[in-house]
């Protein structure tokens, strides 16, 4: 099994004061690029030797991953990044799908001129993309219309619950643009989306929203069944 110290080489900055913070925030961003896979165990005493750190720091940066549900403590086992089963992954991307709808909502009422604009043609942009298959820039330019619309909700606390439960999601979800079609089919999901952010219809932004983070059924059941 691949080992969270397996990931890179060692690395000496992450002493001093803040180093429970440093190596959280290290294991935090290859939980979410995927670096470390769900159910990857973690080994406190070669994770400390990779940051050239006593294990102390290591165990206090576990547990801050622990609350944020990015690490499990299994029993007389160990420590292992989180990995939901099939229920739970449904009832996060149903969570996600509700938030993102309430920063929709918002953002419809709120964004100005500027914003619908710049989002009109970011969509616009992202419809090139799907058709040439550009996956790469597809999925950047993707999570840059999610953001821009959760920054033109206004509302700091909906973007952070959005961000807590992305990064719970964030290993599985990168899949989901490798099924046949996805590119087209999201950005076909986004039009509606995106009309009625421009027109400021805060229901139908909220309803498209919604439908587009389920995937209307088959990418949502698709990646239930490829990731467990």
């Amino acid at each position: 099994m691949k080992m969270a110290s397996e990931i890179s080489a060692p690395e000496s900055d992450a002493g001093g004061a803040n180093a429970p913070e440093r190596i959280r925030r290290r294991l935090e961003q290859e939980i979410e690029s995927g670096a470390l896979a769900p159910g990857v165990a973690l080994d406190e005493k070669q994770i400390a030797e990779r940051f050239g750190v006593s294990r102390t720091p290591v165990r206090e940066a576990l547990l801050m991953l622990t609350t944020q549900k990015l690490v499990a403590v299994v029993p007389r086992s160990g420590m292992y990044v989180y990995r939901p089963d099939a229920a739970e992954l449904i009832s996060l991307l149903e969570l996600l799908g509700e938030l993102e709808a309430v920063a929709a909502r918002l953002a419809a009422q709120r964004m100005n001129a500027e914003q619908r604009m710049a989002l009109a043609r970011l969509h616009e942009d992202m419809g090139r993309l799907a058709s040439a298959q550009d996956k790469p820039a597809y999925e950047a330019a993707n999570l840059a219309l999610h953001r821009a619309v959760q920054q033109g909700c206004g509302n700091p606390s909906v973007r952070e619950e959005i961000d807590a439960v992305r990064r719970r999601l964030a290993s599985f979800r990168r899949h989901v643009f490798e099924q046949p079609g996805r590119l087209r089919s999201s950005h076909g999901e986004h039009e509606p989306l995106v009309l009625a952010l421009v027109a400021g219809d805060a229901e139908n932004a909220a309803r498209a929203m919604r439908e587009h983070i389920i995937g209307k059924g088959k990418a949502y059941a698709d990646l239930v069944l490829a990731n467990t």
